[in-house]
């Protein structure tokens, strides 16, 4: 009898594994235990269920397809709470170890130390803590499948590797829509463009255009239904969403060391101490510039791929800042199809975030080459431990404002029983679409209720700021609050445009006239964290002609399942057939 032998892993996959694991544990934290984390754009049901919101089907640009779609399907499968926990760790995991690949891939002999520094990078950096500390995992996700579909990319140009490389890295990304599609496919486009110039080669550039069909395959979802209705742009968001200084050096280095991001709620504090600032856009910078570098004179010339959307990220980054060109990207926003996902520029950082880090894990491993062996663990420990000095605020759920909470029953229950009622639309107060729940330790968040409400929920859609009011995309919300402002009762505003019921939400920070709000009508939902009334009101002049799914939406959510699909089976097709017993694949007379 034969004894089966058994691969021992080599400490280049062993180690950065287990660094990703336990440092993704690190920073999640108290978001990792019973419950949801809910905060600010994650808002994240503790109930999965198929609402019109998360389908897309009650707004002009579905801004939550197919995330929240996605989200949901994991959570019938596992629940909520540990879908969540699964995804936000297979993001920071996958974020580390994809670094890692790209770092193996511009430099194929690089040593465990190497891959140490880019994993902890990745991770450890502005970009990914204020992103996570306003719950927007959709955009980190985006981050997490980029050097994926960088490296994919670049095999494509190299190696001479199929089109549909790139396809895992898109798919990953077009879950988490629009924004993080547009981080992944564009700088995969990128770099594909550029490849088939330096290499002159049709088939790369034929690649490139494949990875088209495959992006605006993967967003017909929020796409189609986004083009076909056109929601009015508020110029307003251009100038609310550009990037902010988020230290005292200025908006072009806080933009250098991975910030900058437009809430300014959501800055690091370390990053106000001018040394920290200084240091990240300095190690930044060297990152970058070490992994384009390194790459410059390879096949295929890979430094000079990288470097392309690189520079097409920061051409668009300071036009983005205003001054003279305020006008240009003001139209490029509002006028241009598609324009408005370029409104939050600072999120076309990711790409330098991970070229940085990238290139982190370039200097760490020539460093630790070429000093005397008795330095080595000191310049290890430096270069490791940088990026965690520079960015301690993501330790254990980003200072609390990531943790695990449990929704009371009792509003749960309340929703589910608004499914069950007859017909008719819920109009939504207080009248503003984030709360301050006091379960939630009156962290800001999004209004739960559209995503665990079966019906179409109408709140209003506008984002209030310190700067002002950046008007939403609902034409029926927007009438709603210009009559709430000429001083008609929310109730009554509701009423006109066709709500038939009004559900207020309890116990936060905002008050509602509920004496007032059970005088309008009958009360069928009556718990202390939510009471409902059937006003009666099924007609108005705001009512649709109809809330069953349009042509657009039906179609867009077709094409992105077919893509996906045979995406999917296009890629697994050569694997199964490889692990299919020979016999099997022989014709048969």
């Amino acid at each position: 009898m034969t004894s089966r032998r058994w691969d021992v892993p080599s400490p280049r996959v062993v180690v950065p594994v287990v660094v990703a694991v336990v440092q993704a544990l690190l920073v999640l934290g108290p978001a990792l235990g019973g419950g949801v984390a809910v905060t600010h754009d994650m808002a994240w049901s503790p109930d999965p269920r198929w609402t019109p919101f998360v389908l897309g089907l009650d707004t002009p640009a579905p801004r939550a397809v197919p995330s929240d779609a996605v989200v949901v399907l994991l959570g019938k499968v596992v629940g909520a709470s540990l879908a969540q926990h699964l995804v936000l760790l297979t993001i920071l995991v996958g974020l580390a170890l994809g670094t890692c690949a790209l770092l193996d891939e511009l430099l194929p002999r690089v040593g465990v130390a190497g891959l140490v520094a880019a994993a902890v990078a990745a991770v450890w950096n502005p970009f990914v803590s204020e992103r996570l500390a306003v719950g927007q995992w959709a955009v980190v996700l985006g981050l997490a499948a980029l050097p994926w579909g960088m490296r994919a990319a670049l095999r494509v140009v190299r190696h001479g590797t199929s089109p549909y490389a790139v396809a895992p890295a898109l798919v990953c990304a077009a879950v988490g829509g629009g924004n993080s599609l547009l981080l992944v496919g564009g700088t995969v486009l990128a770099v594909l463009v550029s490849g088939a110039v330096v290499v002159r080669s049709r088939r790369v550039l034929a690649a490139a255009g494949a990875a088209v069909v495959m992006c605006l395959g993967l967003a017909a979802a929020w796409a189609l239904p986004a083009l076909t209705a056109s929601p009015v742009a508020d110029t307003a968001g251009v100038r609310a969403f550009a990037p902010v200084a988020d230290g005292p050096l200025g908006v072009v280095v806080s933009l250098l060391g991975g910030g900058g991001f437009w809430n300014t709620g959501a800055h690091p504090e370390p990053r106000a101490q001018v040394l920290i600032a200084l240091t990240s856009a300095l190690l930044a910078t060297a990152g970058v510039a070490a992994a384009v570098v390194v790459g410059w004179r390879g096949r295929g010339r890979p430094g000079v791929l990288l470097a392309v959307p690189v520079v097409v990220c920061w051409a668009l980054l300071l036009l983005s800042l205003g001054g003279p060109a305020e006008g240009v990207w003001e139209a490029v926003v509002t006028r241009l199809p598609g324009g408005g996902l370029l409104r939050d520029s600072q999120k076309l950082l990711a790409v330098w975030v991970v070229l940085a880090a990238t290139g982190l894990g370039v200097l760490t491993d020539r460093a630790v080459r070429l000093v005397p062996a008795g330095l080595v663990g000191p310049v290890l420990g430096l270069l490791v431990g940088l990026p965690l000095v520079l960015s301690p605020q993501l330790v254990w759920g980003i200072g609390g404002r990531l943790d695990a909470v449990t929704v009371p029953d009792d509003y749960r229950a309340g929703l589910s029983e608004v499914s069950t009622l007859p017909p008719g639309d819920v109009g939504l107060l207080p009248w503003s679409q984030y709360r301050r729940y006091a379960w939630n330790d009156s962290r800001v968040s999004l209004t739960l209720a559209p995503r665990m409400v079966d019906r179409v929920v109408l709140f209003d859609d506008s984002l209030p700021l310190r700067s002002g009011t950046v008007a939403g995309e609902s034409p029926r919300a927007a009438a709603v609050s210009e009559r709430i402002r000429d001083g008609v009762a929310p109730v009554q505003a509701l009423a006109v445009e066709g709500v038939r019921y009004v559900a207020a939400e309890l116990g936060g920070a905002q008050d509602v006239d509920t004496q007032a709000l059970r005088a309008s009508g009958r009360v069928v939902v009556d718990r202390p964290s939510l009471l409902v009334v059937d006003t009666g009101s099924t007609t108005g002049p705001g009512v649709p002609e109809a809330t069953e799914p349009s042509g657009a939406v039906l179609v867009g959510w077709g094409v992105t399942l077919l893509t996906a699909l045979l995406l999917v089976a296009r890629r697994a097709a050569p694997e199964i057939a490889r692990k299919l017993p020979t016999g099997l694949l022989r014709s048969r007379p």
